[in-house]
């Protein structure tokens, strides 16, 4: 068996469920791959190793547009999986103003999503709102329920049905507001260059869970259930409901590419916009 790491900012379905689609189908032990999970959120982009695949494709273009060697061969979603969510009465972004809201930490590429929203929606994040980062879906979520904030940042690791249950109004889904990839696969250039048979067959799998991602929604069900605790009766629903921000075929447009370069160098204060063919570099799997 070859061994490959897949690191992850998340450990959710945005990020991880063409992952699990993969070995729960057997799609890795067919092509003799052992694929091991590790949580790269607390390793500086400079020390990632070098043989790492990393999933969270937001977080490898920030990366890139500093100047490193990371390159995105697969795109999972381009349509961010994040929501915010409300408490009564808040009924949409623009009602907002002068709230308060739990969002990811400065440094994550979710929280520069968020700001692009919501100044979208005709709010001023620095004069308009008061933005409290927490370390994770747990802690916003707490926040939103305990009433310390009127409006949270919650990503796939809570289920849409499951904040409905709760009682808070959904108030955007990031991806209908938004295109920009955010989860795939990435992986440094020299290793590309060193291991392309490798990058391929990883590529070919993750692809062919794209298709079950569309296909089988009992086998997602299943995956969302048994790998990210979504309740038996809304998995179903969730599956469906997450298909529709996966991409079909493993790819983005040219201009949505080269839009999330310009949108992420403004956001990161970077002058220099590569063209998107410098940093996304499809590759076309094996199968």
């Amino acid at each position: 068996m070859i061994p490959v790491t897949l690191g992850f900012k998340a450990y959710d379905a945005h990020e991880l469920l063409c992952h699990f689609v993969a070995f729960s189908a057997g799609l890795y032990q067919r092509d003799r791959l052992h694929v091991e999970l590790a949580d790269i959120t607390f390793i500086a982009d400079t020390e990632l190793p070098l043989h790492f695949f990393q999933a969270s494709c937001g977080a490898a273009l920030a990366a890139a547009l500093k100047g490193l060697g990371q390159q995105i061969v697969f795109v999972a979603v381009d349509r961010p999986m994040f929501w915010i969510y409300a408490r009564a009465p808040l009924q949409d972004l623009s009602s907002l103003a002068h709230c308060k809201i739990s969002t990811f930490p400065a440094g994550a590429p979710p929280h520069h999503l968020a700001n692009m929203i919501l100044q979208k929606a005709g709010l001023n994040v620095k004069q308009d709102l008061t933005l409290l980062p927490a370390r994770d879906d747990t802690a916003r979520l707490g926040l939103l329920k305990s009433g310390s904030v009127d409006a949270a940042v919650i990503s796939s690791s809570i289920a849409p049905a499951k904040m409905a249950q709760y009682g808070f109004n959904r108030l955007c889904c990031f991806g209908d507001e938004i295109r920009i990839p955010t989860t795939g696969l990435a992986v440094d250039r020299t290793y590309i260059e060193q291991e392309p048979e490798l990058v391929q067959t990883l590529v070919g799998i993750h692809k062919q869970s794209l298709r079950l991602i569309h296909a089988d929604p009992d086998l997602t069900g299943t995956v969302l259930r048994d790998y990210f605790d979504v309740e038996t009766s809304i998995c179903q629903e969730t599956a469906r409901l997450y298909a529709a921000s996966f991409t079909l075929d493993g790819r983005t447009s040219q201009g949505i590419a080269q839009g999330a370069i310009a949108s992420l160098c403004d956001s990161l204060g970077v002058p220099h916009r590569p063209a998107w063919n410098q940093v996304y570099a499809f590759t076309q799997g094996n199968r």
